[in-house]
């Protein structure tokens, strides 16, 4: 039972709300674009309520810095930007396509979750890259608290 709640497919059920998706891009496109314009983007409420940054604080630098083709800087912000990167592809296009190929695209995106459960190994590296981070390597904590 557990393994084929591992193997739930997430991307794919964010991918079927169009709704959703169309959400998501927005919300990226216009923090990203703040980024870009060196502006101030939404704060993390994890970084800003605890002090400590979240599993996803850098990707926004991150995201940027390999946009730009910065594979240094993209890595020290945040090392799973480019898996960031893909994801958000993805939601984009399902929320952009026609219906017939983004029903295809949702489809394989689907079975490549359920057959290989690699959203849940990717969340769970995503965790275990968070602690490492946070607890052997305080001084790249300190970076990404600092903005």
């Amino acid at each position: 039972m557990l393994k084929g709640q591992l193997r739930s497919p997430i991307i794919a059920s964010v991918m079927q709300n169009r709704a959703e998706a169309l959400a998501i891009t927005g919300f990226v496109f216009v923090q990203g674009s703040l980024m870009v314009a060196g502006l101030p983007g939404w704060p993390c409420p994890v970084k800003h309520l605890l002090g400590i940054p979240c599993p996803g604080c850098g990707l926004t630098r991150a995201s940027t810095a390999l946009l730009h083709g910065d594979w240094h800087t993209s890595f020290a912000f945040h090392a799973f930007a480019p898996l960031f990167l893909l994801t958000l592809a993805l939601i984009v296009l399902a929320s952009l396509l026609p219906e017939r190929p983004r029903r295809s695209l949702i489809a394989t995106v689907e079975t490549v979750e359920q057959r290989t459960g690699m959203t849940f190994i990717l969340l769970l590296g995503l965790m275990l890259y968070w602690l490492i981070r946070l607890l052997l390597f305080p001084e790249t904590s300190a970076l990404l608290v600092g903005g």
